[in-house]
């Protein structure tokens, strides 16, 4: 153990510096702050750049480290997207049996409970006074998130949050494969699982792009592997 930390003592450094600066991005931004906002952005990226350049041979140290990076967000309420609060509408509607594409949230005043006025409140005006444009896979995700997290906002969103980081799991498994096979380098996967913005607008702002590339990725490999039904269906998810 101690011989690890020698020989990778200025690697383990990067990452105790990135788990504070996205610790900061997550709990301490404040979104017009433009200044510290890009700051960190470019302090992330080098840290990022530097771990793969240094441990492009150790795959379970940069893959423990993006779970890490992660991990820092999971109590996180996103700061730089509202999306969330119309995901979990969304959901909550399905739960309680409406179709979320047959009305807008607006459509339900006055009649709203306290936290249905946090969520319309959050989600702003804009979304508030359209239909959801999410796809099913996403409605169901929301769906269950929000069965999930039970009444707070807050449960929802670590539920979402961490379907979204099994995404990214998944990506970065079937990513690998996928490079090994066409005899391109295992770790040039982690120029995907450990770039900022990857991490701070999927798994930050809970944006569930990284559920649709999971499931794109892995379509691609079946295809490779010449399933290619199971490459179409899984296509076909990605899609919804």
């Amino acid at each position: 153990m101690s011989d690890f930390f020698k020989n990778h003592k200025f690697s383990i450094l990067l990452l105790l510096t990135g788990i504070a600066f996205y610790g900061s991005f997550a709990y301490d931004l404040n979104r017009a702050d433009f200044i510290k906002l890009i700051s960190l952005y470019t302090g992330l990226f080098f840290i990022s750049f530097k771990l793969i350049q240094l441990e492009k041979n150790n795959f379970w140290l940069l893959a423990g480290t993006a779970v890490l990076f992660r991990f820092v967000f999971i109590a996180a309420t996103p700061n730089l997207s509202q999306d969330f609060y119309r995901f979990i509408w969304d959901g909550q509607l399905i739960l309680d049996g409406i179709n979320p594409y047959l009305s807008v949230p607006n459509d339900f005043s006055p009649a709203l409970s306290l936290r249905q006025q946090n969520l319309i409140e959050g989600m702003g005006s804009l979304s508030a006074g359209n239909f959801t444009s999410y796809p099913p896979v996403n409605q169901l995700l929301f769906a269950i998130s929000t069965f999930l997290g039970g009444k707070g906002i807050l449960g929802s969103v670590i539920a979402m949050r961490v379907f979204i980081i099994l995404a990214d799991l998944g990506t970065l498994y079937f990513g690998r494969k996928l490079l090994l096979k066409l005899n391109l380098p295992g770790h040039q996967i982690f120029w995907f699982i450990l770039n900022p913005f990857i991490i701070i607008e999927l798994t930050g702002n809970l944006h569930f792009e990284g559920v649709m590339l999971f499931f794109l990725t892995w379509s691609i490999y079946l295809l490779h592997q010449k399933k290619w039904i199971w490459s179409a269906i899984l296509l076909g998810i990605s899609v919804s």
